[in-house]
């Protein structure tokens, strides 16, 4: 019987087509989530951080800034402010509140990210910029209770209630706090919510386990957050994340940052005085003032090193 080579010269080439459409398609898709990012409806929690979750993404891999704004940003409030008035700003604070003022000679229309921003009124050095002077910029509070707390002050600024990963990569991680008791007053529940820190950190004793509360969080690299936050141009970036700010730096890529012209970080209870200067110099940061007594209680004002000015 012969064979119809015809016919499978036919078959061979529609077998051959269909393959090659479908390659053709596989790679459109794959170009498009390169270029646009995956889908909205298919970029779940699954998918996206499974992905990010392989291996280190580049500070500016827009699959996940657009992950990151779909689903952990929420942008500036167009309503009146709604505050406590519980500033908390003592002494030492308004120094050095005054300090940035007379620094940036009463600048208007500043930026600043402010990391560990709490509920966005107590002990804030951006909230007066942002009312007197038209700051803006991006609030980072990781603690669920103080970001909502901090979306109902109505701040003129973009919050994420990711944390700062310590890694270079994604990771959900343990944050812990002492436990609240009943009774506090707002500001003093305020203060206690704002000790949290990031477990992998610090050693805590046992016998104070029970005394602490434990949470769940996504951390992020600091570059990928602040891509996806679109700032550009960075005045002022305050560190106030209870103890962890130079661990946490240690693996932020700071030259994927927009270029800083101060850093404020407060100590809160750690001795950081001699690990700052050396870090922050290879940087291209000084040492400018530091206000307060007690190195456990300090807060570190660093500038751009400006060789005309600071030789």
């Amino acid at each position: 019987m012969g064979v119809d080579k015809n016919g499978v010269n036919r078959c061979l080439g529609a077998s051959v087509a269909t393959l090659l459409a479908v390659f053709g398609v596989l790679l459109i898709l794959q170009l498009s989530a390169t270029l646009l990012g995956p889908p909205r409806n298919v970029c779940t929690k699954q998918v996206c951080l499974g992905k990010f979750l392989e291996g280190p993404p580049a500070f500016n891999n827009e699959a996940m800034a657009n992950y990151l704004r779909a689903n952990y940003f929420t942008p500036p409030a167009s309503t009146e402010y709604h505050l406590s008035g519980i500033t908390g700003l003592d002494e030492n604070l308004q120094a050095v509140l005054q300090f940035i003022k007379e620094y940036f000679k009463s600048k208007r229309g500043g930026v600043f990210l402010d990391l560990g921003a709490g509920d966005g009124e107590y002990k804030s050095i951006t909230l007066p910029l942002e009312r007197a002077l038209g700051w803006s910029g991006l609030l980072v509070e990781p603690h669920p209770r103080l970001y909502q707390k901090l979306l109902k002050k109505a701040r003129k600024a973009q919050a994420t209630r990711v944390c700062v990963s310590p890694y270079s990569y994604p990771a959900k991680m343990k944050l812990a706090h002492p436990k609240i008791k009943k009774g506090l007053s707002e500001e003093e529940e305020v203060a206690a919510l704002g000790k949290t820190k990031v477990q992998v950190l610090w050693q805590m004793d046992k016998k104070e386990t029970k005394n602490y509360e434990l949470m769940e969080a996504q951390c992020v690299p600091l570059e990928n957050i602040v891509y996806a936050s679109g700032l550009t141009s960075l005045d002022l970036l305050v560190l106030d994340m209870a103890g962890n700010d130079l661990d946490l730096l240690l693996n932020t890529k700071l030259d994927e940052l927009p270029e800083t012209e101060m850093i404020v970080i407060r100590s809160n209870g750690e001795d950081i005085s001699d690990d700052i200067a050396g870090y922050f110099l290879e940087r291209n940061m000084v040492m400018k003032r530091v206000f307060g007594t007690k190195t456990t209680d300090a807060i570190y004002v660093l500038i751009k090193f400006d060789a005309r000015r600071d030789m």
